[in-house]
């Protein structure tokens, strides 16, 4: 009986404690809180506003190093929505504070600022168009400048010189990010007029979703122009429509390739049952750059492609950390794939960047006067469920000839200058896409 009560007396004392390290842990917490040296803010007053941004300074390009050897190629990954916080929460979720994941391999890195010519805050439209043209533009155009001037845009350019290129995407291929590497509209939601242009260009390649934009509403698609692209696109193209004929494609036939494995964007929750037809996004750039290969042995300088893991923003639109760890776990297979080919062939330059980040993610301590412990909580906060992109900076990892230029403070246009410094384009040898 003794020794029961000793042993409990014991337990009490530790279990006090315990307790009392906790209560005196968090009343120093909060008196801290309590006494910082400036009022706390109220709910209302969380949230500040200044009218406009002071617009005091033009923009300044970089300046550039030569790099000391040219690329041959270049991948180009964009993951739309994406920055430090979501690599983070990837990072921290799947292995850890002290894990490391693919773009934590790069030996270069900096940060991106990515308003556009009329926003503090861009869409993906006008960004990627500065990544493609090396111009800012106006939210939602796609390669036109603010006064709507058509931009040449990197594809056509290094088409000119010898290049080929393929564009890859999760989304439907006739979105924001796809689009304005080939497109010239005012309006990312012009769908008709960005599929009809993708289908008269020399990209080489189209791999993504969005069956339904290239067919007309009266044959179940969203074309308001009556006119069946689809059945066009397989006059002119090889038209590819699951995984596996993907897989089965000899990459020696002739031809420039579409490949719309959905009907709207790829891993569609709408269409489970179609999932089992529709690649990865490391599927999609392998099969690119091995299709890369066909045309460079028959006379192609070398190959641009751009590959955007596009679901990592919706997940930030609608609040979802689940979504979001599916959408960069894709993401971040591809950039691991592409880091890889990129060791083994030293003429690729590998770039991974964002158009902006989506939904305000925080990584925040569970208990807000405790940061010990393992315990963490996501949050977004730009909106309940409908969230919004914001104005903060972006990251870039860069591997490969010409990577030494990604470091540092970047604009958004500079990406294109630099992708361009990387390559050889002083010939205008003309297309090799007969």
């Amino acid at each position: 009986m003794k020794t029961k009560l000793i042993i409990g007396g014991v337990a009490i004392l530790v279990v006090g404690a315990a307790i009392g390290a906790w209560a005196t842990y968090s009343f120093a917490q909060n008196l801290i809180m309590e006494n910082l040296p400036i009022g706390t803010a109220s709910l209302d007053e969380k949230d500040s506003y200044i009218k406009a941004a002071p617009d005091l300074n033009p923009l300044q390009p970089k300046q550039l190093k030569v790099p000391s050897s040219k690329a041959k190629n270049v991948i180009l990954l964009i993951g739309d929505g994406m920055s430090i916080s979501q690599i983070s929460a990837y990072r921290l979720i799947n292995g850890g504070p002290n894990s490391r994941i693919s773009v934590d391999k790069f030996p270069y890195s900096g940060i991106v600022l990515t308003h556009s010519e009329n926003g503090i805050v861009t869409d993906s439209a006008s960004s990627a168009t500065a990544y493609s043209t090396g111009f800012k533009t106006n939210n939602t155009y796609l390669g036109l400048d603010a006064n709507k001037n058509t931009l040449e845009n990197l594809t056509e350019t290094l088409d000119r010189s010898g290049y080929i290129s393929s564009l890859l995407a999760t989304s439907e291929i006739t979105h924001a990010t796809p689009a304005a590497f080939v497109a010239h509209v005012d309006l990312r939601w012009k769908t008709d007029e960005i599929s009809s242009q993708m289908v008269n260009s020399n990209i080489v390649t189209f791999l993504g979703g969005g069956r339904h934009f290239f067919l007309p509403e009266e044959m179940g698609g969203k074309r308001e122009d009556g006119r069946n692209l689809l059945q066009e696109v397989s006059d002119s193209h090889v038209l590819l429509k699951t995984k596996e004929e993907m897989t089965n494609f000899d990459l020696n036939l002739p031809g420039r390739v579409f490949g719309l494995f959905a009907d709207e964007h790829i891993r569609n929750i709408e269409t489970p049952d179609n999932h089992v037809f529709e690649p990865s996004l490391t599927d999609m750039l392998e099969f690119s750059v091995n299709r890369s290969d066909y045309f460079i042995d028959n006379g192609c300088a070398g190959f641009f492609i751009m590959a955007e893991g596009s679901q990592v923003d919706w997940a930030g639109h609608v609040n979802s950390l689940d979504y979001l760890n599916n959408e960069m776990q894709d993401f971040d297979s591809a950039v691991d794939w592409a880091l890889n080919y990129a060791i083994e062939n030293s003429d690729t330059l590998v770039v991974v960047t964002a158009d902006h980040e989506t939904g305000g993610l925080l990584i925040e301590p569970a208990n807000p006067v405790d940061y010990s412990g393992d315990k963490v909580k996501f949050s977004f906060n730009t909106a309940v469920g409908r969230g919004t992109h914001t104005g903060v900076p972006v990251p870039v990892y860069a591997y490969g000839p010409g990577a030494e230029n990604f470091t540092g403070t970047l604009d958004n246009t500079d990406i294109y200058r630099a992708i361009l410094a990387s390559l050889e384009t002083d010939s205008n040898s003309g297309s090799c896409i007969n």
